[in-house]
């Protein structure tokens, strides 16, 4: 049976679970599902209430780094999740870093800009989306400046975990315009175009992206 994964490619956690998916190879099914409200079905499947969810032969799994993490013992190749310590270590932090700071950072500017926009036909806060621009994305962006390795599109080595899931924080942030200035972050931008350009991570944009009325 193929996994299904429930919840919205436009969360970034679920994209980084479809993204995996894309990049193994492994045939599977997208179910929309909404985390507000919190309905009977959702709270079922996730105590928490919170998407993405797993479905795979039965066994319900929610929490993008869980269900990311039994998918890499599914399908073990291609590897993302290194086999030496330092490195999954700090794959695991960067996918840490890239699900708690990143996202607070963007998420004003994302609802702001792009929900209530696309999705929900309301009047942005521009003053809000603003004020995230300002104070909170640029700490942010400078860490993970000093993080990424010069000429290289990887935080590590080779593409890992770490790579899935900050890619798909930025890419959830650039649909509200949220670009890192490639004078200030220049290899923050390189990195970001470089991840947006793979073949899984613009099809799972693509299967995200609200349609037109």
């Amino acid at each position: 049976m193929k996994p299904i994964v429930h919840g919205v490619p436009l969360s970034p956690f679920v994209s980084k679970v479809l993204i995996l998916l894309e990049e193994k190879g492994v045939a599977y099914e997208s179910r929309s599902l909404i985390p507000q409200p919190k309905t009977p079905e959702l709270l079922a499947m996730n105590p928490l209430g919170k998407i993405p969810i797993l479905e795979h032969d039965g066994f319900v799994l929610p929490d993008s780094s869980v269900i990311c993490a039994y998918l890499e013992r599914l399908h073990p190749e291609p590897r993302f999740f290194p086999g030496e310590a330092r490195d999954l270590a700090r794959a695991l932090w960067y996918e840490e870093y890239s699900d708690t700071a990143v996202l607070e950072a963007v998420a004003p500017v994302v609802f702001e800009r792009f929900v209530k926009v696309h999705i929900l036909g309301e009047t942005p806060d521009e003053a809000r989306a603003q004020d995230a621009i300002e104070r909170a994305i640029p700490p942010v962006f400078d860490y993970l400046e000093r993080e990424l390795p010069s000429g290289r599109s990887t935080l590590l080595p080779e593409l890992s975990i770490a790579d899935l899931a900050l890619g798909a924080q930025l890419q959830t942030a650039s649909l509200a315009g949220i670009e890192p200035e490639p004078a200030r972050w220049p290899r923050l931008s390189a990195y970001g175009r470089a991840l947006r350009a793979r073949p899984s991570f613009q099809a799972v944009l693509a299967a995200g992206m609200p349609r037109a009325a």
